[in-house]
């Protein structure tokens, strides 16, 4: 039996034969066929489809995987690592699998022997266990490694595992592999060099050296223009540098995608003349056509980008200015209400047991630290659980302050926080917010507490200087912005199984409040500091969509439930003997 999944290779059998295969495989014992079986019906209770429409492909499942959290299924996070190795193990068994080998498969003698070298080196051990079973098996010796065997790793980690992103656990093979050959060189570790690879296919930007230096001249023009330092600058309202930062790089990747065009960049002398109408259409043409015949809000901006330099800063003809109107009509993304992505990320929400999870995280994840410093037979597990309480203070100070992630990473002990009582003030002033207006924050003693213990116990041990800030980094900067955010994301997934990004925590505010308070959209602004209560409206108007279903349904059900109540008193009426007039009963008038 084939899937019948149309989005699947047709050549891969379904999970549904696989399962039948098991268990018509004579060579297994028959306790053992029915966890294969039991984990192949698990699988599709998860995913919410029958076996015939799941393949049996471990990229598939991989992708599937991705998604079932032990909270989503109400289950162990245990009893899903062992749903996932037996259905492996069902791949192994019908020869879906046969190039790596099980974690418990002995080593060939010549790599044993190198895994005695890397003794009490737990991290070099974890990266290169697989990779020296799956030589075992293949026949491969440590004096045989090259870029073509771990390529052909590569393809058996993604075809024949459920390991999450087999790219990034491959790079990571090849460097600690180049890392052992140079520090176990006198022990014997061959000394192959192998290349770490670089998986960049969506990287397209030219680097700005490998621009022309007079393009580059007459760009940064235009960014000085729009920073405002020119007190006879007409422009009516500098950018701010992070607005800078975004039109730098609409233009870099605009020159660049010209260049994956053809065009040779080092023949022309201005930016004016590679923003004509024809150069405009065949850059954005590169776009359109690499993202599948389709626009985006990236490309939009790229387009506007441009044609705020040919319009406004070139002042460009009624003709140009009439080709770049009708262009950004089709080409720029209407930024009304929110995105698929944001709606997805608040639809979690309508779960209530999901928000009693969301809001009770930072206590979770304080309870959590303690007791693994308490515990913590080593250092690392210690740093664990300052990175821990670290992240539950940024989660809580989202939750009580849903501030942007640029205004949490900066936040300054010095500048931005006050104290009123046992109460912590948050004053970010308008002048550091991206819309110009002031935020103001007090949150609840129980979090303030909280925080203040954070900054006076644990805070000290990511840094060893004077840094003013809450969140502190290297050198004196606050932390690293993209390490904050993966470590905020990170720990919601891991202990709730929520799918959220720092902003959309702005979003969360909006969707629990509008939930339990509909209509409160002059709170939701003043909450998310927006300037006006058309932006507010725009972007949550129907968050509380769900709230307002389910009382619609509640409706509903009680006019059933009356319906069926009249029904019954109905139905008693008609079993009860007849009233008899007393006057009949005894000869009376009838």
């Amino acid at each position: 039996m084939r899937n019948q999944n149309p989005f699947a290779n047709p050549d891969v059998i379904s999970l549904a034969e696989l399962q039948k295969r098991i268990m018509a495989n004579d060579g297994l014992a028959y306790p053992r066929k029915r966890e294969m079986s039991s984990a192949a019906n698990t699988v599709g209770a998860w995913f919410g489809l029958p076996l015939d429409m799941i393949p049996a492909s471990a990229t598939f499942l991989r992708d599937k995987f991705e998604h079932v959290h032990p909270a989503h299924v109400n289950v162990s996070k245990r009893r899903v690592q062992n749903v996932r190795s037996l259905v492996m193990s069902a791949f192994r068994a019908e020869g879906l699998s046969d190039k790596l080998a099980p974690y418990m498969c002995a080593m060939a003698p010549e790599w044993s022997r190198l895994w005695d070298i890397i003794e009490g080196q737990v991290y070099y051990r974890t990266e290169l266990s697989r990779l020296f079973r799956y030589c075992s098996k293949q026949g491969i010796l440590p004096s045989g490694i090259s870029d073509a065997v771990l390529s052909d790793y590569l393809t058996a980690l993604e075809a024949e595992t459920l390991v999450k992103n087999p790219r990034t656990r491959h790079q990571s093979v090849c460097r600690v592999w180049n890392k052992c050959a140079s520090e176990y060189r006198d022990e014997g570790w061959p000394q192959t060099e192998v290349t770490v690879p670089k998986y960049d296919e969506r990287l397209y930007s030219l680097p700005w050296e490998d621009i022309p230096e007079a393009i580059r001249s007459d760009l940064d023009a235009y960014l000085n223009h729009l920073k405002g330092d020119d007190p006879f600058n007409t422009q009516v309202k500098p950018f701010r540098p992070r607005s800078i930062e975004a039109i730098t790089g609409h233009f870099q990747r605009y020159l660049s995608a010209l260049h994956h065009q053809g065009v040779k960049l080092d023949q022309y002398t201005s930016l004016r003349e590679l923003v004509s109408t024809d150069m405009f259409t065949l850059g954005m043409r590169w776009f359109w056509d690499r993202n599948g015949g389709a626009t985006s809000k990236h490309i939009g901006e790229i387009a506007w980008a441009v044609r705020c330099y040919v319009v406004k800063y070139l002042g460009a003809d009624e003709e140009t200015c009439a080709f770049f109107k009708s262009a950004i009509g089709r080409l720029r993304v209407s930024n009304l209400g929110l995105s698929d992505k944001n709606q997805a990320a608040m639809a979690q929400f309508d779960d209530q047991r999901v928000v009693e999870a969301y809001v009770a995280l930072p206590l979770r994840l304080w309870d959590k630290a303690l007791n693994a410093r308490k515990n913590a037979p080593s250092s690392r597990k210690s740093k664990e659980a300052q990175l821990m309480i670290q992240t539950a203070v940024a989660i809580e100070i989202l939750i009580f302050a849903p501030i942007r992630i640029v205004n949490l990473q900066h936040l300054c002990l010095d500048e931005h926080i006050t104290w009123q009582g046992k109460r912590m003030h948050i004053h970010i002033p308008k002048g550091q917010v991206k819309n110009d207006q002031n935020l103001n924050f007090l949150l609840p003693e129980s979090a303030s507490k909280r925080i203040k213990t954070y900054i006076m116990e644990w805070r000290r041990l990511f840094t060893d200087m004077a840094n003013p800030y809450l969140f502190p980094g290297r050198k004196m900067n606050p932390k690293d912005d993209t390490s904050l955010r993966r470590q905020i994301q990170k720990a919601i997934w891991n202990e709730t199984g929520i799918k959220l990004t720092p902003h959309q925590f702005r979003h969360a505010a909006a969707k629990i409040l509008l939930d339990a308070k509909p209509g409160y959209y002059e709170v939701i602004r003043k909450v998310l500091g927006h300037k006006n209560l058309s932006t507010t409206y725009s972007h949550y108007a129907g968050a509380e969509t769900q709230a307002a279903v389910e009382l619609f349904d509640e409706v509903i059900i009680q006019h059933r439930q009356r319906k069926s109540f009249r029904k019954a008193e109905e139905a008693q009426r008609s079993a009860e003997p007849p009233f008899m007039d007393p006057l009949q009963l005894y000869g009376g008038k009838k």
